[in-house]
């Protein structure tokens, strides 16, 4: 696969979802297929929750199709959970799905990567003192970090801009890692995620003409995952690389540093109120910079600073040690919490 190829994957995602969301923008003003407004709504105005479907057939579309044979072969169980968990997002967007049944299907897409594709992580490669995993931990592991990082990155998608910002912020990363190691597979879905997305966030932007709803916001999720798992296990266990990291496991969080860091945050907001960490609410910690008066746009461009930033510190304190990166993250992460929580600065809108 050469560079001609690899654009060729960005501009077909980028150009199938610029082209379909107007399209599905109008199908829901005629079928009146809305968000609705509710005291947790950030908006005012009925908006097409319908962007998903535009995300899903620039990216799948995308795979798909000009995928060589040899490469679909690689990620044929992956296009096959996306199909998946693209209808469990479509039907959770027309109208909602219980909390246990988007579970489930997460965790049947989770069994299909492990077993079918043989993609999960079998060692945490030094961090924590721990190496390769028994096998059923193995399993639990990877089926945690893909419902934890799929439901993480449902849950940063309150705001424009927001999910799609962070979803380019780590692939742009991966992209990058991928293509500089030759692993052209994984960097052809992710120029494809990033493409779709990038087209998305045209629409996106305040006032928003469409929003991702679960169906974007599931699927990102899943190939996200995906993808930093491929990371992981390709920067350890492939000779001969490039860019070789001395922790990819650490790396690896920082790329999803604010999804995991709202999520645990919410989640332990939610149980020390004695509520199902599931419960809807406006205690995200995009919700709480608009409250402070900013805009989406600029909550969700402070956010992606943020989690870029946090992307180049740890790539270069983990090319001289990897050892210090967990660390820093938790200071980090204590920082901009304290921070959010305290800070009486307000913006117009």
């Amino acid at each position: 696969m050469d560079n001609y190829t690899l654009l060729f994957f960005f501009l077909s995602s980028f150009l199938v979802t610029y082209f379909a969301i107007p399209n599905l923008i109008r199908i829901s003003k005629i079928k009146a297929a809305h968000t609705e407004i509710n005291e947790r709504s950030s908006h005012s105005h009925l908006v097409s929750s319908f962007g998903g479907i535009g995300i899903f057939l620039g990216l799948f579309f995308t795979c798909l199709t000009f995928s060589p044979n040899q490469n679909l072969t690689e990620i044929k169980f992956l296009l096959v959970t996306q199909f998946i968990i693209f209808f469990l997002g479509l039907k959770d967007d027309i109208r909602p799905v219980s909390a246990k049944t988007k579970i489930a299907v997460q965790f049947i897409c989770s069994l299909i990567i492990i077993f079918a594709a043989n993609v999960r992580v079998e060692s945490f490669y030094g961090v924590l003192g721990i190496n390769e995993i028994p096998n059923i931990l193995s399993y639990i592991f990877t089926i945690f970090l893909f419902i934890s990082l799929i439901n993480a990155f449902n849950l940063i998608d309150g705001i424009d801009w927001l999910a799609g910002l962070i979803t380019i912020s780590a692939s742009s990363f991966l992209l990058l890692w991928f293509f500089i190691n030759y692993q052209y597979t994984e960097a052809s879905v992710t120029l494809a995620l990033i493409g779709s997305t990038l087209a998305f966030l045209i629409y996106n932007k305040s006032p928003a003409k469409i929003f991702m709803g679960d169906t974007g916001s599931l699927l990102i999720g899943l190939t996200i995952t995906y993808l930093i798992i491929m990371f992981i296990k390709l920067n350890h266990e492939t000779t001969g690389l490039e860019l070789k990291l001395r922790s990819a496991t650490t790396m690896a969080v920082s790329l999803v540093f604010i999804p995991v860091l709202d999520t645990l945050r919410v989640f332990c907001c939610r149980l020390m109120e004695r509520r199902s960490p599931f419960s809807p609410d406006r205690n995200h910690i995009h919700h709480i910079i608009v409250d402070k008066g900013f805009s989406h746009v600029t909550a969700s461009i402070i956010l992606f600073i943020i989690n870029s930033a946090v992307i180049v510190i740890s790539f270069f304190l983990n090319q001289i040690t990897g050892k210090v990166t967990i660390p820093l993250l938790f200071l980090l992460s204590f920082g901009i919490l304290g921070l959010f929580s305290t800070s009486k600065i307000r913006k117009s809108h």
